[in-house]
């Protein structure tokens, strides 16, 4: 079946950005759009003006279409009830269906009308760019891809270069910094596409675009190829999306193989359990850099993390003391992944080290808000592994207690939940369970699946306080912090996990105003 030279296709969730864009090209294509949201927008009116028939509500009656398309945050409930209702129709999730489409225009398997259609709708934008005179670098991971990519973009400015970075605290291009969204990492390719004409116009000489597996899969990178890509790491993450391990390590794979040129340099973490398979689709082209592995292209040794990091660098015959003053030991690695990039870009070692030598920490990463009569981080750790290694680095900061606040994401993977109990548990002395974005999911639910891991952890003296109610809204979250304060004596260290930089916090389906950052210090009278 041609996907599209059918007669007719409906769409759920019809007024999201990515569904918008589909029903644009299917619409311009001669595709009949049956659409489905609950309100009306400015996307559906436009739609409608191109002659879709969108009605705002649930499905509930069989399609009179040759199949469907549905958002990726459709509930389990209606699905299956559009499922049982629609027994012999395809569906394809939002972020699939573009991907097919952007797949099928690369590999010319569209017609001239549909190759018209995809150009005119904008689905795609950034194959309308012309990016000769800028070089691109692309960096993906599951932890530390925020902090890697500011450190490329400080050691590029140190060096007389332009750089413009898109990451997840925000867009710099230029002297503006612009805000980048909620809860955002990779934009849309529209959104992409203005950032990156606006970094054109400002004659900026290098891209640093942080790219996520959702981005990879969802094809809203299509069009860029890059002249030097790095990885961080891979470990358990969006499973809800992904389902196994195996095919998040494949999506990340696809900057690789989707996004590279023949003469891409790609950076790779030796340390890492990704690093066999990466390797292998990187076909020769990759550096490589360990803490743990000599044999490494870029090798750290003798880390010392008291006052900032010290440790010796080495890269062939190269070596330097390197001094960054900024906490967390796994912050090494980082620095070694924006290192590979910026040798990859040919600069020179010595550059490189001078360039980060007065690094700052990035907003809400192992961020120090306070020294004295108690230590008090924010940190963005929403992972196991990240959580893992803030926990393990505070560790050596304090001889006191380690008070440790956070929670777990509603409506996102429910695996995390456990290990990051267990290690709470078995690296700090206190948790305290509060909300993290519980959205429409109940946060006493949430937190039980936390305590759950934090119960079977080794540490059989912790303390554990929880603060359930969703009821409170950011109450929850800031009293949690508060009563942390409160418990704290002089020496002890608290950290508090999961939002970072965020500037919200999401309760059922509403985004209210809040950071981490500016609550601790309006509590800590800073």
């Amino acid at each position: 079946m041609n996907r599209y030279e059918v007669e007719a296709v409906s769409i759920i969730g019809i007024g999201g950005t990515g569904a918008y864009y589909i029903a644009k090209f299917l619409l311009l294509c001669g595709v009949n759009i049956n659409g489905f949201d609950i309100s009306p927008n400015k996307r559906t009116e436009e739609l409608e003006d191109m002659g879709a028939e969108i009605t705002y509500s649930n499905p509930t009656k069989a399609f009179k279409s040759s199949y469907y398309i549905y958002t990726h945050n459709l509930s389990k409930k209606i699905k299956q009830e559009i499922e049982k209702i629609n027994p012999i129709l395809d569906g394809y999730e939002v972020g699939e269906m573009y991907k097919n489409i952007v797949d099928d225009f690369q590999d010319d398997l569209l017609s001239v009308t549909q190759i018209e259609a995809f150009l005119k709708s904008n689905i795609a934008p950034l194959y309308s760019l012309d990016l000769k005179n800028m070089r691109l670098i692309g960096v993906t991971g599951t932890d530390g891809k925020t902090t890697t990519c500011t450190m490329i973009y400080h050691i590029l400015k140190k060096n007389g270069f332009k750089p413009a970075l898109i990451s997840t605290v925000s867009a710099l291009i230029g002297d503006e910094e612009i805000d980048t969204g909620f809860h955002t990492t990779t934009p849309t390719s529209q959104e992409l596409h203005k950032l990156i004409s606006k970094a054109l116009n400002k004659e900026c000489t290098h891209l640093i675009l942080e790219t996520t597996s959702h981005g990879l899969e969802q094809g809203r990178i299509a069009g860029l190829k890059f002249n030097t890509i790095a990885y961080t790491n891979v470990t358990k993450e969006h499973l809800d999306y992904h389902k196994t391990w195996e095919n998040y390590l494949h999506a990340k794979g696809l900057l690789i193989e989707e996004h590279s040129k023949p003469d891409t340099t790609i950076v790779l973490n030796m340390d890492d359990e990704s690093y066999d398979y990466l390797s292998n689709i990187s076909i020769g082209r990759d550096m490589k850099y360990s803490l743990k592995n000599k044999d490494a292209n870029i090798f750290a040794k003798d880390v010392r993390d008291s006052n900032g990091l010290q440790f010796k660098l080495l890269l062939g015959k190269e070596k330097f003391n390197v001094s960054i003053p900024i906490f967390g030991i796994y912050n090494v690695s980082n620095f070694l992944a924006a290192c590979g990039v910026c040798v990859g870009e040919d600069l020179d070692l010595e550059d490189i080290v001078n360039g980060i030598s007065d690094f700052k920490t990035v907003k809400g990463r192992m961020e120090l808000l306070q020294d004295i009569p108690f230590k008090v981080f924010v940190d963005f750790a929403h992972t196991p592994n990240a959580v893992y290694e803030v926990l393990k680095s505070v560790r050596k900061l304090t001889k006191g207690r380690i008070i440790h606040v956070f929670g777990c994401a509603g409506l996102r993977d429910t695996s995390k939940r456990y290990p990051m109990g267990k290690f709470s548990n078995e690296l700090a002395d206190i948790t305290i369970l509060t909300a993290e974005d519980p959205r429409t999911e109940s946060l006493k639910d949430i937190n039980d699946e936390i305590e759950k891991g934090w119960r079977d952890g080794s540490n059989k003296e912790g303390l554990l306080i929880r603060f359930d109610d969703d009821t409170k809204n950011i109450m929850v979250r800031r009293d949690a912090i508060f009563k942390a304060f409160e418990l704290a004596k002089d020496g002890d260290l608290v950290v508090v996990t999961g939002k970072g930089h965020e500037m919200s916090l999401c309760f059922g389906n509403t985004e209210y105003d809040w950071n981490d950052i500016e609550e601790s210090k309006k509590l800590l009278n800073l």
